[in-house]
């Protein structure tokens, strides 16, 4: 039956869901009017209010409420109330997507399953046309922009002799036409390999289209030339190997080997993973005048832990990072003076916004269920890649890492299989 016929009792629930998981890739204002259609569809259902007391069995979702709530006490003590309290509505998702999945119309497995696969397909759509705008763009001979000054004569000094082709399908200018960041958009598509690597195709069309679909992803994302989500592509596929041990083989070997060809003849790909990474002192003390994307890095992580260790309890306050990080900067060395970079770490980010207590909520949020689910190797690899771009990436941010997690986390945790 399909989940979305007039057959289907549940099919404004699931049209909802699906609505939701489709506009993810595509504009923020979209995918927030379908999160409010399945708030409304929710709240108005049948029996509503009477569902409201599983969450009290739901325990998997408590963390998410405390979570939550310490983002809404963080507004008592923070420094900027108005970007706090906008960063309050942003995450209010921590809410509703785990009161929708546990209040809502069920989900079994052949809907999650459903979902699932339209999510790759919406984001195999946002290749093709990346592609697509990547080349009208090459031969119109419009500019095409990938570093900042610095970073581009260094990587210049390298590639001199490079062709300027490559600059139009890479790295930021590669998904610009989107608004859509390198690392999320490289952190979606990783986990779309890890669907299309685990989900069996029922049939051989399926099979060619999906076998295709992998390929293309693959190389895409070694363009987009996200460091971490490389990581995080490493890694889960290295725990799919291992914990499966059955991954399409023939699909597996091409979608890696394109992916390490395009790679190594990307100048800009090979640029920001290999060679900018090798060629970068790991040092962030007053003597270093010359920073890179890396090295900022570590820059970050030091400002994020020196304002931890004078606010160890209960943060700065949300979204109260601004000042406490600027006021950082300005007084390290002449070099970072003016710089407004956050964390770009999701866990130094909490802590340091909302304090050990948050800190703790949002790890069980991501790492709490594991457990207590077992077997499920897709589940795994989503935590996988979203902890690791933590790691490099303050991922809830933005529109596109809170609803990314919030949703698949919430989809997987009430599929058929529930936990309490």
């Amino acid at each position: 039956m399909n989940f979305l016929s007039k057959e289907n009792a549940d099919r404004w629930h699931h049209l909802a869901w699906w609505l939701c998981v489709i506009s993810m890739p595509w504009l923020d204002a979209v995918n927030s009017v379908c999160v409010f259609f399945l708030v409304i569809i929710t709240v108005f259902d049948h029996g509503f209010l009477g569902r409201l007391s599983y969450l009290k069995d739901r325990r998997w979702t408590w963390p998410f409420f405390a979570y939550y709530l310490l983002l809404v006490v963080g507004l008592v003590y923070t420094p900027d109330f108005s970007s706090g309290l906008s960063t309050v509505g942003q995450k209010l998702a921590f809410v509703v997507f785990p009161l929708v999945a546990v209040t809502g119309r069920p989900l079994g497995d052949a809907a999650v399953r459903f979902l699932k696969f339209n999510f790759v397909y919406s984001c195999f759509s946002v290749v093709i046309i990346s592609l697509v705008v990547a080349t009208v763009n090459f031969f119109s001979g419009s500019s095409a922009a990938n570093f900042d000054p610095g970073t581009e004569a260094n990587f210049t000094a390298l590639h001199s002799g490079a062709s300027g082709f490559w600059m139009y399908y890479s790295y930021i200018q590669l998904s610009r036409w989107a608004d859509l960041h390198p690392a999320y958009f490289s952190m979606y598509l990783v986990f779309c390999l890890a669907v299309l690597l685990t989900e069996k195709s029922h049939t051989k069309m399926a099979q060619v289209a999906h076998f295709v679909c992998g390929v293309i992803i693959a190389g895409f994302v070694a363009m987009l030339a996200s460091r971490a989500a490389i990581i995080a592509l490493f890694l889960s596929m290295i725990f799919l190997i291992l914990r499966k041990r059955q991954l399409p083989l023939v699909q597996t070997v091409t979608a890696a080997s394109v992916f390490a060809l395009l790679l190594w003849l990307n100048p800009v790909a090979r640029f920001r993973v290999v060679e900018e990474p090798l060629a970068t002192t790991y040092k962030a003390d007053t003597s270093v005048a010359n920073w890179n994307s890396v090295s900022y890095r570590l820059l970050e992580w030091r400002g994020s832990i020196s304002i931890i260790g004078g606010h160890l309890l209960f943060g700065v306050g949300t979204n109260g990072w601004k000042s406490a990080m600027n006021n950082f900067y300005a007084n390290f060395n002449s070099s970072t003076v003016g710089l407004t970079y956050n964390s770009h770490n999701q866990f130094l980010q909490t802590w340091m916004e909302n304090g050990v207590f948050a800190f703790v909520a949002l790890g069980l949020c991501i790492f709490g269920p594991l457990f207590q689910i077992k077997g499920d190797s897709l589940y795994i690899a989503f935590i996988v890649i979203f902890s690791v771009m933590c790691m490099t990436e303050s991922i809830l941010d933005r529109q596109k890492g809170i609803i990314f997690f919030t949703l698949f986390q919430s989809l997987f945790l009430t599929a058929k299989n529930k936990i309490q």
